[in-house]
């Protein structure tokens, strides 16, 4: 056996001792974490949200508790652990702010915004934009029944700048943005976002109506069907020249 080969199995032999010492002590800390991970699953999935976000935290904390032990076998393994159990446990904490009608309260909808603006770059991207800007519509509906325009016409802004990929919300939400603007006779705004509701759905009749009565308005209305077919775009420009 020539000297390079006895180094390779020194080599060896020294790597399977440090992965034996590295995994006695590791091992018993990652299967306390799996076992809480485990059972915030499945609470999760029975819709006990506030019984499962105690359980993922249990499971993160002993997962971080592993890394701070500087593993070098596990660490890849855990590191994705982590990651799941972190977008898990944001997921149920956005599962439990919407949960049992609570949107439709103020201090639901306060809880709400504090958890979603709390987040940091890395959590948000764990929620579907879609299941936040529905979340805003549905704040903002609550505020427009309540008479309270200001803040539906903010949080339906708030959808709008999510800009999801969901033609019937971003539909409704400039219709009922035209709407609150119309009623503040800020008819041209009004009538942008009316034509913004167009572009996703042009057959709409309740927009189409509002539409004819922004330009009614702002006594415009000749040029309607140049309107009708407008892009978002097209519309400012053609309201800058017609008026």
């Amino acid at each position: 056996m020539s000297d390079n080969d006895k180094d390779i199995i020194e080599q060896k032999v020294k790597n399977l001792e440090e992965w034996n010492s590295e995994r006695a002590k590791v091992k018993p800390i990652l299967e306390i974490a799996v076992d809480y991970h485990n059972k915030a699953r499945r609470e999760a999935s029975w819709k006990n949200f506030e019984k499962a976000s105690e359980l993922f935290k249990q499971a993160i904390e002993n997962y971080r508790s592993a890394l701070k032990l500087n593993p070098r076998y596990y660490l890849q393994d855990i590191v994705e652990r982590v990651d799941f159990v972190i977008e898990e446990h944001v997921n149920n904490m956005f599962n439990l702010k919407i949960s049992d009608d609570r949107l439709k309260t103020y201090r639901g909808a306060m809880e709400f915004v504090e958890f979603i603006e709390g987040l940091d770059c890395e959590e948000k991207k764990y929620i579907d934009q879609y299941e936040i800007a529905l979340s805003y519509f549905k704040i903002a509906a609550m505020y427009l029944e309540d008479g309270n325009f200001e803040e539906a016409y903010n949080f339906f802004n708030k959808v709008v700048g999510l800009q999801c990929d969901r033609p019937f919300l971003n539909r409704d939400t400039h219709l009922k943005i035209g709407q609150i603007l119309f009623n503040k006779n800020r008819f041209k705004e009004a009538l942008e976002n009316f034509v913004s509701a167009l572009s996703f759905d042009r057959g709409n009749v309740e927009t189409v109506g509002y539409l004819d009565k922004c330009l009614k308005e702002l006594k415009i209305f000749e040029h309607r069907f140049r309107f009708l077919s407008a892009t978002p775009n097209e519309a400012k420009k053609l309201i800058m020249e017609v008026l």
